[in-house]
């Protein structure tokens, strides 16, 4: 078995996700691409304390990039990526959405709703209804709602941040099944539902007039066989778990499975036909089993530095920088105030090979300032020069004047 220095594996892992790279001087789409195809997915997220999350892992690897660019390549067709619950919600590439939606038609036929102990036949027809109204145009959840009727019971409404109507649920259901995907976000960031057809022709296509789980209409056997990998793993599992191996470098068996929130059994299934194909080697870091993929590069040095979105697939599983990096991090933001330690939307700051500390950011528009409201190093740590110069630099990206960095007021001019 390889023996790694946990220093080798850190610069292993930075490579893998693109961040050991310079930064070009005038960003292109093709760079954007390669960003993506390199991450394999873009968390989407609606806090945009500096900018929507999806925004930052292009600019942390590729620095100031006209957001426009990202916009046409995201929700312009042909479509570099489309939504998918995949790491929590996602951007992910068509190809890998396959993947996601071929597995979970057998979930498709056995439930998504359509067997709901309190709803059963109702509730496929008020999905049937759905369908019915997104063919004549994308909606979001509000506006298919106002077209929709149903008579089904609401649901308790007693949670403080999640209160779907059944209409919003019925819409879950069938994204999640792969039956209907999202176009784009509107100004409130909600998202816009269409027919897989309306959004993307790379995007399987499921019939309109579906039936219950049985029914042929669905263009699913329920008798048949998913496809199977090299030894009998389901072979979507199989390539998910391929995909998550190469844009991690290295990592643990836990960590794959959590880059597209996959069950574990399954997950070691695929990982032990990778390791059997040379695909994935065993190592050992500092004591700590661990799997690289076989074209991971460890360079000698890296020269990173980047401010991290909480939701960067370098950061976004928490237990893997802690056994990488020894860098504990909560993002806080639903930390009650009084209880924060670090502040509210608190971003990781990679240098070189480390994480050196965690910024609380701010984008404050109306003063045209970024905020960095708190500092904290790691231990031995302070690096004020180099974030200071990756403050400014994020502040002219964002179209803002001055950075503020714990009450130093610092224009850009």
């Amino acid at each position: 078995m390889q023996r790694m220095t946990r220093a080798a594996a850190r610069r292993t892992a930075i490579a893998a996700t693109g961040l050991d790279r310079p930064r070009p001087v005038k960003v292109t789409a093709r760079h954007l691409k390669k960003v993506f195809a390199t991450l394999g997915l873009t968390q989407i997220d609606s806090v945009a304390r500096v900018v929507r999350s999806h925004y930052l892992p292009f600019y942390s690897r590729l620095g100031p990039y006209p957001r426009e660019t990202l916009d046409r390549l995201f929700y312009s067709s042909p479509r570099m990526g489309v939504e998918y619950w995949a790491h929590a919600a996602a951007f992910v590439p068509p190809q890998t959405w396959k993947h996601f939606a071929r597995a979970h038609s057998e979930w498709w036929r056995n439930d998504f709703g359509q067997r709901h102990p309190e709803t059963g036949e109702e509730f496929r027809n008020l999905q049937t209804r759905v369908l019915t109204a997104l063919s004549t145009r994308p909606m979001t959840a509000r506006e298919v709602a106002e077209v929709v009727d149903h008579d089904l019971p609401e649901i308790h409404r007693g949670h403080w941040g999640w209160n779907p109507s059944q209409v919003k649920v019925a819409l879950e259901a069938l994204f999640a099944g792969g039956v209907i995907s999202a176009s784009g976000r509107n100004d409130h960031f909600e998202r816009i539902y269409a027919l897989a057809r309306d959004v993307s022709p790379q995007l399987p296509q499921l019939p309109l007039n579906y039936g219950p789980p049985e029914d042929p209409r669905l263009g699913l056997d329920p008798n048949a066989e998913l496809p199977r990998g090299i030894s009998g793993v389901e072979n979507n599992v199989y390539e998910l778990t391929r995909i998550a191996a190469r844009a991690l470098g290295i990592s643990r068996s836990e960590d794959i499975a959590d880059y597209f929130r996959q069950r574990r059994a399954p997950t070691d299934a695929a990982i032990t036909e990778l390791v059997a194909s040379g695909e994935l080697r065993e190592v050992d870091v500092e004591g700590v089993p661990a799997l690289k993929w076989h074209e991971a590069r460890t360079p000698r040095t890296v020269n990173a530095r980047a401010l991290l979105a909480p939701f960067d697939p370098l950061v976004f599983y928490r237990p893997r920088i802690e056994w990488l990096f020894d860098f504990h991090y909560r993002i806080e933001i639903y930390t009650p105030a009084a209880k924060r330690v670090h502040g509210y939307y608190v971003t990781p700051f990679l240098l070189g090979d480390r994480l050196v500390g965690r910024v609380d950011l701010h984008r404050d528009r109306a003063a045209g300032i970024l905020r960095a409201h708190q500092v904290t190093w790691e231990p031995g740590e302070e690096h004020i020069t180099e974030l200071t110069d990756e403050l400014m630099t994020m502040a002219a990206w964002l179209g803002l004047t001055a950075v503020d960095l714990e009450g130093t007021h610092l224009p850009l001019s």
